[in-house]
């Protein structure tokens, strides 16, 4: 009787994961920079943050100073784990490598799959949470489908604004997706980075159904350029800048946004990752 009771609290434990966050935004918005100072930020107050990459080129491993990895992709060759995905730092940030088309994950075999699900399961509910460089809409939607959390980044360019509004529509359109965190990056101060929320929030009023909640801005500061160069978060290099205090700012805010559309009970992200992107190939013929 006790063994059952150990295996139904067990079973109870791995059924409940990490909130999700994914961050998108238009081309030059400056996305991936924003969620790499988040999870770093994250890191060095204490959390257990998990960067999940989904863009090429082990971008984030190379913004923040990481070694690089094997990716997701990568794994259906060389038979490899998860744990060829990951990689930290000296004050615990974790960034796992999940890129892959999405024709790939549906080439993966079940049984990889199964294994590979398994393995991220108990990476991810070792985290406190999950922030995700998604990949372009267009090209990848099963990662923006599936977040419990949206956050589009937006810039005050034009482009950025119609950009982020053509992925707003077609989230909430294609994949029902009805709330979205919105974060203003590069603004020069607090009165254009409210305005940039205002003109976006004013078109979807009109035209959409989504719910929009400001959660903040990082300022334009040449130091991020700097860290950049540095391959050093700017939180870390330079601690006292105005976009590192605004990361740190926001990051402590982040568990807060957590306000997902769906309240059901979820599978681990891998695993609702691929399968989402198997439903999303046979709905559409791919």
């Amino acid at each position: 009787m006790s063994d059952q009771a150990s295996s139904l609290r067990q079973a109870r434990a791995q059924s409940h994961y990490p909130p999700s966050f994914a961050f998108f935004g238009g081309e030059g918005s400056g996305v991936s920079t924003v969620v790499g100072e988040l999870t770093a930020a994250l890191a060095m107050s204490g959390q257990r943050p998990l960067l999940v990459e989904h863009q090429p080129g082990n971008h984030q491993a190379r913004r923040l100073g990481l070694p690089t990895s094997a990716s997701f992709a990568s794994l259906a060759i060389s038979l490899g784990g998860v744990s060829d995905l990951l990689v930290n730092n000296r004050y615990g940030l974790n960034l796992v490598n999940l890129v892959a088309s999405s024709e790939e994950r549906t080439r993966m075999s079940p049984r990889l799959w199964r294994r590979l699900a398994s393995e991220f399961a108990a990476l991810e509910a070792d985290n406190s949470v999950l922030l995700i460089d998604a990949p372009a809409l267009t090209d990848d939607p099963a990662p923006l489908c599936i977040a419990d959390n949206l956050v589009l980044v937006l810039s005050p360019d034009a482009d950025s604004l119609t950009q982020g509004y053509a992925a707003l529509k077609r989230l909430a359109g294609d994949y029902a997706r009805r709330r979205f965190n919105v974060l203003v990056n590069r603004a020069s101060d607090f009165d254009e980075a409210q305005a940039v929320f205002n003109r976006l929030s004013g078109v979807a009023g009109d035209y959409l159904s989504v719910a929009l909640r400001w959660v903040g801005f990082v300022p334009q500061d040449s130091t991020v350029r700097k860290s950049q160069t540095l391959r050093r978060p700017t939180v870390e290099a330079f601690a006292d800048s105005e976009a590192a205090q605004a990361c740190r700012q926001l990051a402590q805010m982040l568990p807060r946004w957590h306000a997902p559309d769906s309240t059901t009970q979820r599978a681990s992200y891998l695993e609702h990752l691929l399968m989402t992107t198997k439903s999303l190939a046979d709905l559409t013929g791919s």
